[in-house]
């Protein structure tokens, strides 16, 4: 006699494995939501406060990339403006005006913009004098 799973028993293992992958998977997403939100804070605060030294010591700023190096798996750089995309929508703009940081924040783009805005990331203008 053959020892082996019946039909039955595998469809019931089937059915429990898709009951904990329905309440799973959200919930990597969402911790995948956050993290990427934690790290994009970190990068802002990195970036004004990289600007503002680059700034101080130099009195003008031709490019952000003179004053910080940014992954370009998350920031689309240019020569005074660094943008965010979550899935293809233009989420954060960091950009340097004459002695000035604008950040915008728009917090409807996605579901890392919207953990940004859960932990307390604003639209902000720094003076870098």
């Amino acid at each position: 006699m053959k020892k082996a799973f019946s039909l039955l028993e595998l469809i019931f293992a089937i059915v429990i494995i898709g009951i904990i992958a329905s309440f799973a998977i959200p919930k990597y997403m969402n911790s995948r939501d956050s993290a990427l939100a934690s790290t994009i804070k970190r990068d802002i605060v990195t970036t004004t406060t990289s600007i503002q030294s680059y700034y101080l010591v130099n009195r003008k700023l031709d490019k952000i990339s003179d004053a910080i190096t940014l992954n370009t798996a998350n920031w689309v750089l240019t020569d005074k403006k660094i943008s965010f995309l979550d899935n293809g929508t233009n989420c954060i703009d960091l950009e340097v005006k004459e002695s000035s940081v604008l950040i915008k924040i728009i917090k409807d783009a996605g579901n890392v913009c919207k953990a940004l805005d859960e932990l307390g990331v604003r639209n902000l203008d720094i003076d870098l004098i």
